[in-house]
């Protein structure tokens, strides 16, 4: 399983997203985000009590509105408010499943497969999902079920993350023999999904197609750039840890401790006619007990930085 690291040398190699949001990247998973594009799998009427309260009951205080839905119906809900400051909310019906795009568009690299998981934050709210596979190769949003398990409508926000993936190296890389339709919006028109000619435009468009534009797309984004500032800077901080007085004079002892053995065997070669000191020093030395030896000051230096 790569972890936080391997994932952060990935980007831009064998994984892309795009948008890029560097804070979902985890310790060993990345989480994606809830889209606006969402589609139920009931008809219903749900009522609106303002603010994120919804109800399937209309005895709950005062009704600011009567929503009707109809199976494969988008099921994003916008309140407006003045200044344009809007919020959407994802409705999930009772014993029901919602489809769900992801808001990333992700690019897997041919050497990388990897799985979605649910997030325990919106486990603990009654909601599962589908695991499923990631196949390397695979560009463009994933698509995801989930299941209301309650009684209640659950109100997720559009743009909060809801399932994290994990990733791992495939011990032989693939060569894709077939191209994934991004999104697989194939498959919500087989689920009668409503779709209109701006959301299928949306899902096909080309760039979303191929890991290469991906990458592009991601790496020319502001998010990317300063992303890897901020990788630089941590890396700078990083690398500073280690200088401290104790490694210095560790290291310092080293270079004295080398420097004295190749004086040692320059000097034995100017005392006899077959000068082979400093061959053995290089060859021998240097291979095994000064390997050796600078292999224990690293993981010295590493320890105690």
């Amino acid at each position: 399983m790569l972890s936080r690291r391997d994932i952060e040398k990935e980007i831009g190699k064998g994984l892309c997203f795009y948008p890029l949001k560097p804070s979902n990247i985890k310790e060993n998973s990345v989480n994606v985000t809830i889209s606006k594009y969402a589609w139920c799998q009931s008809d219903a009427t749900i009522y609106w009590y303002g603010k994120n309260k919804f109800s399937l009951s209309s005895s709950h205080g005062t009704i600011r509105k009567t929503l009707h839905y109809r199976k494969g119906q988008r099921i994003v809900f916008t309140d407006y408010h003045k200044g344009g400051h809007n919020s959407q909310y994802l409705l999930l019906l009772p014993h029901q499943t919602t489809i769900v795009e992801t808001e990333e568009v992700i690019g897997i690299g041919n050497h990388i497969g990897g799985a979605v998981h649910s997030k325990v934050g919106v486990v603990a709210q009654g909601v599962g999902d589908t695991g499923t596979m990631l196949g390397p190769g695979y560009c463009g949003h994933l698509m995801i079920s989930l299941h209301n398990i309650t009684d209640d409508v659950i109100v997720l926000n559009v743009g909060d993350t809801f399932v994290s993936l994990t990733f791992d190296y495939l011990t032989t890389s693939v060569i894709r023999t077939s191209a994934t339709v991004s999104s697989h919006y194939d498959r919500l028109l087989e689920h009668s999904c409503d779709m209109n000619s701006d959301d299928k435009d949306y899902f096909s468009q080309d760039w979303k197609s191929t890991f290469n534009s991906i990458s592009e797309k991601m790496c020319s984004s502001a998010e990317f750039l300063e992303y890897k500032k901020t990788l630089q800077k941590n890396r700078f901080k990083e690398f500073r840890k280690y200088i401290n007085k104790r490694n210095i004079f560790a290291v310092i002892l080293v270079c004295i401790a080398f420097a004295s053995l190749y004086g040692g065997a320059l000097f034995l070669d100017t005392l006899g006619t077959d000068p082979v000191w400093v061959d053995r020093f290089w060859n021998v030395g240097c291979s095994g007990l000064i390997g050796s030896f600078l292999m224990w000051l690293w993981g010295f230096l590493k320890d105690k930085k």
